[in-house]
């Protein structure tokens, strides 16, 4: 069973607004425990501020068992910890998985993103819509049975994400910004470009470098401090939330499958309490249930 196990406290150089305190949790990627251990602890957590605001960074879906019951929880999140308002941002795998499931996305670019999002962990998502009748045969023949069979609610969740959020100082976004582009302009790039069009460099939902890499000034990313997750611990065995903060942005992907592990961030002001749940890797469920 997951748990919290490990709760430490930065100073930010820019802060949320005033009034507000900010709960912000990052690629879960259909880890139920965790995220269920996280929401807790934020249940438990004092209410500091007038507003409380519950932010999903994006990547709720894919890769671990319980993708559907991810965003269920996700849905239900913000009474259950007392949160004003739930914000839900889109991942680059809520985009593969919304591009190949959305009756308004052409069905060549569909069929791409079905076949790309398969590939990149959607097999998890599939395995747990209804039962079909008859084993659907070929990607043609696939797509149609997944869109009818794609839960209502789940649909309303993906149609619902936003690319990015903001308060005070404070940038909410999937994988990051690019240094190199107008901030306004790099955060309206449509989140529905047919996969082989995109630009990861150029687009907030599969963003690496040159984000990860930037060493801003003191006015940051044009201003702002940056929340993000997509990459895994910066993809870096020696990655640490103090360093970053020193490049003006915090990384709350902990890598849930592999690791085990899952981050909630609680932002006041200029200070963030970042709190890390652990459980089982993927691989050791994948045992447990052979």
């Amino acid at each position: 069973m997951a748990a919290v196990v490990d709760r430490q406290t930065y100073l930010l150089p820019r802060a949320v607004a005033p009034d507000t305190e900010v709960l912000a949790i990052a690629d879960i990627h259909g880890r139920t425990d965790l995220l269920d251990a996280l929401l807790d602890e934020a249940a438990r957590e004092p209410r500091l501020r007038r507003r409380r605001v519950l932010v999903f960074l994006g990547d709720l879906v894919d890769r671990g068992p319980d993708s559907l019951g991810a965003v269920d929880l996700a849905i239900g999140a913000a009474e259950r910890i007392g949160a004003d308002e739930r914000i839900g941002l889109m991942g680059n795998h809520e985009t593969m998985m919304r591009l190949a499931l959305d009756v308004r996305t052409p069905w060549d670019v569909a069929l791409h993103a079905l076949l790309v999002w398969l590939r990149n962990g959607g097999d998890a998502v599939v395995r747990q819509f209804p039962r079909f009748e008859a084993q659907p045969h070929g990607p043609d023949a696939l797509l149609t049975v997944l869109r009818v069979a794609l839960p209502e609610r789940i649909r309303g969740w993906l149609e619902s994400l936003g690319a990015s959020w903001r308060s005070g100082e404070t940038l909410f976004v999937h994988a990051g910004i690019n240094p190199n582009a107008d901030l306004d302009g790099f955060l309206a790039t449509p989140w529905n470009l047919p996969l082989s069009e995109v630009n990861e460099d150029m687009h907030w939902a599969w963003v690496r470098w040159p984000f990860l890499e930037a060493v801003p000034g003191p006015s940051g990313f044009s201003g702002y401090f940056v929340v993000h997750g997509h990459t895994p611990n910066d993809a870096r065995r020696d990655a640490s939330h103090g360093d970053q903060i020193r490049r003006f942005r915090l990384n709350l992907d902990a890598g849930s499958g592999k690791t085990g592990l899952a981050k909630l961030g609680v932002f006041r002001g200029a200070e963030v309490k970042v709190l890390t749940a652990m459980g089982p890797t993927n691989a050791m469920l994948d045992l447990g249930r052979a």
